[in-house]
């Protein structure tokens, strides 16, 4: 028996010297995304963490398109759908860190054309009220969706943002639609979350700052923010290293396999229409939870920054910041289990997106994907497992744990 043991024993130590080493962290968090992807039917899908306030790992799977072998890399561009809106966000706010305009300024102000809802043309609409989502502006989708240049062959849409924007809020106008272009309540009464909203915010960009909206955000913010793989229109990609957009098997569509879509455009592309990477992305976020400094340069005022997370109006919409949310997964279960963190997330026509963050642990998640959320299933794994595994990697990684 004293030999046997021996032997035993032996054998244990043999196998626990044999037993394959522990996978690398990143190894383990590639194996995990590659299986949720695959649960939630993604075809291609980029995804990103930043810890203490510094991008610290980027990961990249699946095709451009479904059936063929061109890879996913680092390098490849993601049209983002509604993430794009603290972009354009962010570029209004720029011209309030330089002075050029004020939060509370009527917008009416700076359009060449009035925008006033018809059932209360006496109440002003603000530049703060169209970032808070609170103007009672109305996204007219008998309009918008016939405009998407995905029936007419893609590309960028042939309208220009400014002639869209007035043939929409000007009596007269071929999409001008008093009874859907506006809510039937006032200004400053109600959250409606608008699109058209956030087209004008782009187009009051382009108003005061005296250039095309798409050229000062190269000039002024992708530039100095060095994202140098983030466009507004096909027309200024450099190569077609771009994620076709898929659409998935789903109850209410007529289409059973998955389909190829065309890149698309549509006139109010501040809106949603950004392609670009959670490389260039991570840029965005670093400048929310590093006080608006980017490489240690002061890209914007630190009160500015503070403006921008702040909720602007308690009252009436509970949890909306500039543009960002602390409630925009609207799920009461999620947010007993994760935390309220400022987040945005995008869906159209074959892509789906998620940014969140943590201003206070300074870390944040990105993760695009080239085909939308089509069941409760997909959501849960995108925006809850997902979202919490890449948190949990960036605390694990965090420099402040590891001196702990």
């Amino acid at each position: 028996m004293k030999f046997l043991a021996i032997k035993i024993l032996i054998g244990l130590s043999l196998a626990l010297m044999l037993k394959a080493p522990d996978l690398p962290d990143h190894l383990k968090l590639d194996q995990y995304l590659e299986k949720k992807m695959k649960q939630s039917g993604r075809i291609g899908m980029q995804a990103a963490y930043v810890a203490d306030g510094v991008l610290k790992w980027v990961g990249s799977y699946g095709v451009k398109t479904f059936q063929e072998s061109d890879e996913i890399n680092d390098s490849t561009l993601f049209m983002v759908a509604s993430v794009s809106k603290p972009v354009t966000a962010l570029a209004l706010m720029k011209l309030y860190d330089q002075g050029r305009v004020s939060l509370d300024d009527p917008i009416n102000d700076y359009l060449p054309f009035k925008v006033v809802n018809p059932n209360f043309p006496e109440v002003k609409i603000t530049i703060r009220m169209l970032l808070a989502h609170v103007s009672s502006i109305h996204d007219n989708w008998d309009v918008l969706e016939t405009l998407y240049t995905l029936g007419t062959g893609g590309g960028d849409s042939p309208i220009a943002l400014g002639d869209f924007l007035k043939s929409y809020f000007m009596e007269g106008g071929e999409f001008y639609a008093p009874a859907r272009n506006f809510y039937h309540t006032p200004p400053l009464t109600e959250e409606h979350y608008s699109n058209v909203g956030y087209a004008l915010v782009g187009y009051l960009v382009e108003i005061i700052a005296g250039k095309p909206f798409n050229v000062f955000m190269s000039q002024e913010i992708f530039e100095p923010l060095n994202m140098h793989n983030t466009y507004w229109f096909l027309a200024e990609v450099p190569d077609n290293n771009i994620a076709t957009p898929h659409n998935l098997p789903y109850k209410e569509t007529y289409f059973k396999g998955t389909q190829v879509l065309s890149h698309f455009g549509y006139p109010e592309y501040p809106a949603g229409q950004l392609r670009t990477t959670v490389t260039d992305y991570a840029q965005i976020v670093k400048l929310m939870v590093n006080q608006g400094k980017i490489d240690n340069k002061q890209f914007m005022k630190e009160q500015t920054i503070r403006e921008f997370l702040k909720i602007q109006y308690p009252e009436i919409a509970k949890w909306r910041a500039i543009s960002w949310s602390y409630n925009e997964f609207e799920n009461v279960l999620y947010n007993l289990i994760m935390p309220r963190r400022p987040s945005h997330t995008g869906l159209d026509p074959g892509m789906n997106s998620v940014v969140s963050f943590d201003p206070e642990a300074r870390s944040g998640v990105i993760i695009f994907s080239n085909s939308p959320t089509t069941t409760l299933r997909s959501e849960k794994i995108i925006y809850l497992d997902m979202v919490r595994r890449l948190f949990k990697e960036a605390a694990n990684h965090s420099d402040l744990k590891n001196k702990s």
